[in-house]
């Protein structure tokens, strides 16, 4: 009898060890390289989106500034000694002067407002104006920035008569008599860059 020819066995039908092994190994680098990218792309977000609204906070407190300075009036009071004093004050490290607030913080009406700096901290504090009681309403405080390292405030103009005194810039305002012409602040923050803030002051009167 012819011997009987047995079929072949098919050893391709499946994977060994050793290609699985190579398989989850490949699988698990492509799946690093993913990760990473995406981990990469969200902190890339999160950091445009930090940086974006520290610039936002920047524009606003710059913008705010520069209203409030820009509608400040010109206004007189009679001090302890009865004598005539313009309603401002102009140190390095604050400023005081009288202007309109903004409708979302305060009511109708000037208010005495004075800026500075504690704790890292530019604040900024209101009361309405009153020449007979400045102290009889309490102060309003809101923050407009924080992380801020150091302020200086500037201030240019004649002391006296402005024909017999030429302008300059003071570090303290020096004069009761008269505001000066321009005000300028300098912060330094901690990792972001203030650009210069220089305002014109008019000489307006309330309406």
């Amino acid at each position: 009898m012819a011997a009987r020819r047995l079929p072949l066995v098919d050893r391709h039908n499946g994977f060994t060890l050793l290609e699985l092994v190579v398989a989850i190994t490949l699988m698990g680098l492509v799946l690093v390289v993913l990760y990473s990218g995406l981990r990469l792309g969200l902190n890339g977000w999160d950091s445009g989106e930090r940086r974006a609204e520290a610039t936002n906070r920047l524009r606003l407190a710059h913008e705010f500034l520069r209203r409030q300075l820009t509608q400040s009036l010109t206004l007189y009071q009679i001090n302890e000694r009865q004598e005539r004093q313009v309603a401002f004050a102009g140190q390095a490290n604050g400023i005081e002067f009288v202007a309109p607030m903004l409708a979302q913080l305060g009511q109708g009406g000037l208010y005495g407002i004075r800026i500075g700096l504690s704790d890292g901290r530019l604040w900024v504090r209101w009361r309405p104006y009153s020449p007979a009681q400045a102290e009889a309403v309490e102060e309003r405080e809101t923050v407009l920035l924080e992380g801020v390292a150091s302020m200086e405030w500037a201030y240019f103009g004649p002391e006296r008569d402005y024909g017999a005194d030429p302008p300059r810039w003071y570090s303290a305002w020096p004069s009761t008599e008269r505001r000066p012409l321009l005000v300028r602040l300098n912060l330094s923050l901690q990792g972001d860059v203030w650009p210069d803030l220089v305002v014109a002051l008019t000489e307006g009167q309330p309406r």
